[in-house]
């Protein structure tokens, strides 16, 4: 088994930068302050961070849900306001973190309910040799090359949903994000393109050569974005019940 990275060796970065939703509370500033069975999203991931005895978390948001962050979880916490996308919240983030901080593990705040074995994965991902860990799951959805001649099947075992916290060397995430941007869809497969605000540190250091490990994700660690996202998340606790069948939708596991 590689060695497990001490949590004071890890700078954990916190990134709500998910654009408001209709159908959520606080004005909708920001889906990580949303209510789940008596807790905030946000604090729920708080809580699992502390479980690892990992550092407190600089916590980067855009301006209007920052002050928001500030509210909830008071002057204990570091939420710095950025605005213009996930490129320039790393940015910002890395410019606030010490030099000697060589371990930056980055946690997008919708993915709340990801659970401390998950996260413990991706800490004892990183060893010689490897730049970066990241979590995945496996692709369910049914994908389809567009072609000039009609649609192709794409082979789904190839495919991988990217989640997070991903952990990355400082100067592997210096690189990425000096390099051109990759748009990717949120849990699936990327394109190329242009784009800040679909920026993915990880795609960015696998085209500048770097060695990133995956480790098993978890499917509890979906992003809670918006009213359905939340529902899903309140039926995974428990505090809700899966009636879709009843109108006829398949079950998923």
């Amino acid at each position: 088994m590689p060695p497990v990275v001490t949590s004071a060796a890890v700078r954990p970065i916190v990134l709500a930068l998910a654009p408001p939703a209709p159908g959520l509370s606080r004005g909708g500033l920001t889906p990580s302050l949303e209510l789940l069975g008596g807790s905030r999203l946000i604090e729920r991931l708080l809580r699992t961070h502390e479980e690892l005895d990992l550092a407190p978390p600089l916590v980067v948001a855009g301006g209007e849900a920052a002050a928001g962050l500030r509210e909830v979880l008071g002057p204990r916490r570091q939420v710095l306001a950025v605005d213009g996308g996930r490129r320039e919240a790393l940015r910002a983030a890395l410019a606030q973190s010490s030099a000697d901080q060589e371990l930056l593990l980055l946690h997008d705040a919708e993915r709340a309910l990801t659970p401390a074995a998950a996260v413990r994965r991706v800490l004892s991902g990183l060893e010689d040799g490897v730049d970066a860990v990241v979590p995945v799951v496996a692709l369910t959805d049914s994908v389809k090359e567009v072609r000039p001649d009609g649609l192709r099947n794409i082979d789904r075992s190839t495919l991988a949903g990217l989640q997070s916290p991903r952990l990355l060397r400082r100067g592997v995430l210096e690189a990425a994000l000096a390099a051109p941007a990759r748009v990717a869809a949120a849990d699936g497969p990327a394109v190329e393109g242009q784009g800040d605000d679909n920026f993915d540190e990880i795609l960015a250091a696998l085209d500048g050569g770097a060695r990133v490990r995956t480790v098993p994700g978890s499917h509890s660690g979906f992003a809670v974005r918006d009213r359905l996202t939340l529902w899903q998340a309140q039926i995974s606790l428990g505090l809700a019940r899966d009636t879709s069948h009843r109108h006829g939708l398949a079950r998923q596991s």
